[in-house]
């Protein structure tokens, strides 16, 4: 039997409204419990599943002061690639910077000289408080001096200069100037051994410029 036009447009609407209405309860259903289900993924998972956790746990709409002392614990997860991901999702919720900038400060010092990103994580977290994390900016300037993290050295004066310009800008302009003046020899070290070739492949003397 072929069905009209009509028929068929209405058959697909009824059928989309029953698709919809029996998607609702489970909606509802998960919207209650996604937050108790992450917080135990986070707790319990593996590490890749504790990583993932951490990041929807900051994008949720559970309480953030509840998820932040959840998620201070992975600060000290055993895998990196968590203690990463935790130092992320801290700084996306960036609220209750009295907990969370020192523990961060805390987790960055226990990896100096480490292996892992944690460190940079953790600066650009800090960095998310903005001024609001101005008070630790005399022990972040310390941990800089002290030079106890020569694979992120960039990324401590970046999050110093976003929550404390004053402090923070002078060690940005120094260490930019730094890098222009390193590559300015760099190319000119290059047009060098140019020049030299060149005149290698002449017979000319190579006397310098």
């Amino acid at each position: 039997m072929k069905l009209s036009r009509q028929t068929v447009v209405w058959l697909f609407t009824i059928l989309i409204i029953a698709v919809v209405g029996a998607c609702i309860p489970w909606h509802q259903i998960w919207h209650r419990v996604k937050v108790p289900v992450l917080i135990q993924c986070f707790r319990h998972g593996p590490a890749a599943t504790r990583g993932y956790a951490a990041i929807f746990l900051a994008h949720s709409d559970g309480d953030p002061e509840m998820i932040i002392s959840v998620l201070l614990r992975g600060l000290k997860d055993k895998n990196p690639g968590v203690r990463e991901m935790t130092a992320i999702a801290l700084g996306d919720i960036h609220q209750d910077p009295e907990r969370v900038v020192p523990a961060l400060l805390d987790c960055i010092n226990a990896e100096t000289n480490g292996p892992s990103l944690v460190p940079m994580y953790g600066f650009h977290a800090i960095g998310h408080f903005g001024t609001n994390a101005g008070p630790w900016s005399p022990i972040l300037l310390g941990m800089i001096e002290s030079n106890g993290f020569n694979s992120w050295p960039r990324d401590g004066k970046w999050t110093l200069n976003k929550i404390n310009p004053e402090m923070g800008k002078p060690l940005i302009d120094k260490y930019n100037a730094e890098i222009s003046n390193h590559q300015a020899q760099v190319q000119l070290e290059y047009l060098e051994k140019q020049r030299r070739k060149a005149l290698i492949a002449t017979n000319a003397p190579l006397a310098k410029p």
